[in-house]
């Protein structure tokens, strides 16, 4: 008798947990919690670079947490920029230019340089012919000493991506190449996570905070919030890494 109370008990159990799982799936995956995507202040410390680097009278990114508020097309017209930094990379020519390009005080050429840095990188990442990993590596003994602007830089195209409702590839690189300060990189992707008009530097971006950022909080905020994003295949995403999280916390990482 007591065997049968304690099989019904469990049964009853499990089949309200199934229950529960299923009400959050419908909630969550199929959007009824989702929210619109809000263009926020970003982190100050990019201002702040830009501040002690240049000095008060430098132009900046603007942080006042408008959307569009960048003037111009800066991350969509670098044509030129753009077959700059494909010539410095593959075909070895000086980066004299594109360093200048980066250390500007001006942050229209800053952000345009940026912009295209970020768009050739990703090609010729996925390029075979390009013999990219020999070339990257020879291009970035070039610009040694610059990485700090270089990244700086790249936030603040970013940023204003996302103030001009663009989409950037600039995540990709900054992620994989910019490795200098992760924890600025790791906060400003986390930003971009919640704050990007573009689905996929939203969904790069909290790929890349929740599984490789190494902090734990922040992984778990972002996570929080791109479950109520308004696209399915972020709020899918967001998911997919709580059952990854959740595994780990039982089964351990796997090696």
């Amino acid at each position: 008798m007591s065997f049968r109370f304690n099989l019904k008990k469990a049964c009853f159990a499990a089949g309200a947990v199934m229950t529960l799982a299923s009400l959050y799936l419908v909630y969550t995956v199929g959007g009824l919690a989702s929210s619109e995507i809000v263009f926020a202040k970003p982190p100050a410390f990019v201002a702040q670079y830009v501040s002690d680097k240049y000095g008060a009278t430098a132009t900046s990114t603007n942080d006042t947490g408008a959307q569009n508020d960048a003037t111009g097309n800066l991350t969509k017209d670098y044509f030129n920029e753009a077959a700059l930094v494909r010539n410095i990379i593959v075909n070895g020519e000086s980066p004299d230019e594109l360093i200048r390009g980066f250390t500007s005080p001006d942050k229209a050429t800053r952000v345009k340089m940026a912009a295209a840095f970020g768009e050739v990188n990703i090609q010729l990442s996925h390029d075979e012919n390009s013999h990219f990993d020999q070339r990257r590596d020879e291009f970035w003994k070039k610009v040694k000493g610059h990485e700090s602007a270089m990244q700086n830089a790249l936030f603040e195209a970013l940023i204003v991506s996302a103030q001009e409702q663009t989409r950037t590839y600039i995540p990709y690189t900054l992620a994989w190449w910019m490795q200098d300060d992760k924890s600025k990189t790791v906060n400003m992707l986390a930003w971009a996570a919640k704050h990007h008009n573009a689905t996929w530097v939203r969904q790069f971006s909290l790929y890349y905070v929740a599984q490789f950022g190494g902090d734990e909080n922040l992984a778990t905020e972002v996570i929080a919030h791109s479950t109520h994003d308004p696209v399915f295949r972020v709020r899918a995403h967001a998911l997919s890494q709580r059952y990854r999280r959740l595994k780990e916390m039982i089964f351990g990482k796997a090696e």
